[in-house]
C-alpha cells in the first residue's frame, strides 16, 4: 500500500482564475480567500491587475498577469502592449502562453523568438511561460520548455487552467528535460489543493489550483 502523500503547504501553492465573467464583487471576494489562504502568487487577467494589487497590498503573495493566454495566438506588439500596462499597473511577474500551434506547425523557434521581447520588458521581474504539454504530447512539450528556458524564462508552467490537466507524467517529463534547477508549476485543471501532492513528488516546485477552491461561496 503506497504510503500517503502529505498535503502540499501554503507557499507550494497559486490560485488560478477559473470563474467566467466575474462580477467585481467576486472578483474581490475571490482574491481576499486566496489571500488567505497564505499561497505563493495568484493570477489575473490584465484587466484585473490594478484590484489584486490593491486587493493584496504589501504582502508575500505574487501577483501573476496573465498575457495572451490561454493560447498564446497573439502578436508580438499586442503582447508587449498588454504586458506593459500589467506591468505598469504593479503585477509582480508576466505569465506569457507560448503560441502552441507554431510548435505543432515545426516553428518552436520562431515560438521561442517572440518570448524574447518580453524578456527584455520584464526586466528584473520574473517571466514565466506556459508551455501547453497536454496539447503538444509527451514529444513537443518538453522541447516547448527547453526553448522557453533558451528564451529567458523564469519559471515554467506546464498548461492552461482550462486548457488540458495537468499530471505527474507532464511534471516529471518536463522536470527531466530542463533539470532541477529551473522553477516548475505544474498547471491545468487542478480543482483543490488535495490534488497537489502527487505533481509536488513528480518534480513540480508549485501547484496552480483554480481559485474557487479557496473561495468557495464563489463559484465558476
Amino acid at each position: 500500500m503506497p504510503a500517503p502523500v502529505a498535503p502540499a503547504r501554503g507557499d507550494q501553492l497559486e490560485g488560478w482564475p477559473d470563474l467566467v465573467a466575474p462580477t467585481g464583487t467576486e472578483l474581490s471576494s475571490a482574491i481576499r480567500g486566496l489571500e488567505g489562504a497564505g499561497l505563493a502568487a495568484l493570477a489575473v487577467d490584465p484587466a484585473e491587475v490594478p484590484l489584486a494589487r490593491d486587493l493584496v497590498g504589501p504582502s508575500a503573495i505574487a501577483v501573476v498577469a496573465l498575457v495572451a493566454a490561454p493560447l498564446g495566438a497573439m502578436t508580438v506588439g499586442a503582447r508587449l502592449a498588454q504586458a506593459e500596462r500589467a506591468l505598469a499597473d504593479g503585477a509582480d511577474e508576466l505569465a506569457v502562453a507560448m503560441d502552441p500551434s507554431l510548435v505543432r506547425s515545426g516553428q518552436l523557434g520562431r515560438a521561442v523568438e517572440g518570448l524574447i521581447p518580453l524578456r527584455r520588458l520584464a526586466a528584473g521581474r520574473n517571466l514565466r511561460v506556459i508551455c501547453h504539454l497536454a496539447l503538444l504530447g509527451p514529444g513537443l512539450g518538453p522541447e516547448s520548455a527547453a526553448g522557453a528556458i533558451d528564451a529567458g524564462a523564469d519559471v515554467l508552467m506546464t498548461n492552461p487552467h482550462f486548457d488540458g490537466v495537468v499530471t505527474p507524467e507532464q511534471v516529471a517529463a518536463v522536470r527531466r528535460r530542463v533539470g532541477p534547477a529551473v522553477v516548475l508549476v505544474a498547471s491545468g485543471g487542478v480543482t483543490t489543493p488535495a490534488l497537489a501532492g502527487p505533481l509536488l513528488l513528480a518534480g513540480a516546485n508549485r501547484v496552480a489550483v483554480g481559485w474557487s477552491a479557496f473561495a468557495p461561496r464563489v463559484h465558476p
